[in-house]
């Protein structure tokens, strides 16, 4: 009952009005889109929705270093280049901004394990479930302290600092 799907596409600028009118903070999953990306701000900003909380990839602070750092890059450059664009978008904007950017992602039920890098630390580890990062953004639209305020935080599962992801 608090949630609603609205079909639609993000560069058209009435749904997706509508679809901010009355939320209290946006989870976009998909930073790929430059314009999007702008479309989706000027909405929040329009409708006075002020938290945001983007998923993005490892990479874009050219914080990933060593074998997996190489191995990170030859296999998703093209995407890495694409959300550095759309990172700086909501790094430039007001909004109380959250980005996430994940290690390579896999499920496992019950796993819900994550540490958390900022900007200027290495990256931790090459892997993270989907079941920690769904933890991780309950748990930041719950934190009143406003710790992960205008952060863009690097998410891993620890103990995971390898060559490559395990699945690979």
């Amino acid at each position: 009952s608090r949630e609603t799907v609205i079909d639609g596409d993000f560069n058209d600028k009435d749904t997706l009005n509508q679809a901010m009118d009355g939320v209290d903070a946006v989870y976009l999953n998909e930073m790929r889109d430059l314009d999007s990306v702008k479309n989706i701000v000027a909405a929040m900003d329009a409708n006075h929705v002020r938290q945001f909380i983007g998923a993005t990839v490892l990479g874009i602070e050219d914080e990933v270093k060593g074998a997996f750092g190489q191995w990170n890059t030859s296999m998703i450059e093209s995407s890495i280049t694409k959300r550095i664009k759309t990172a700086k978008v909501i790094k430039d904007s007001d909004l109380t901004y959250t980005l996430l950017r994940l290690a390579w992602l896999y499920n496992k039920d019950g796993n819900t394990n994550y540490e958390l890098t900022d900007s200027d630390q290495p990256f931790g580890g090459t892997q993270v479930t989907r079941q920690a990062v769904a933890q991780l953004i309950v748990n930041i639209l719950q934190d009143e302290s406003r710790k992960y305020a205008r952060k863009s935080l690097g998410v891993n599962e620890p103990n995971t600092n390898w060559d490559k992801p395990s699945f690979y």
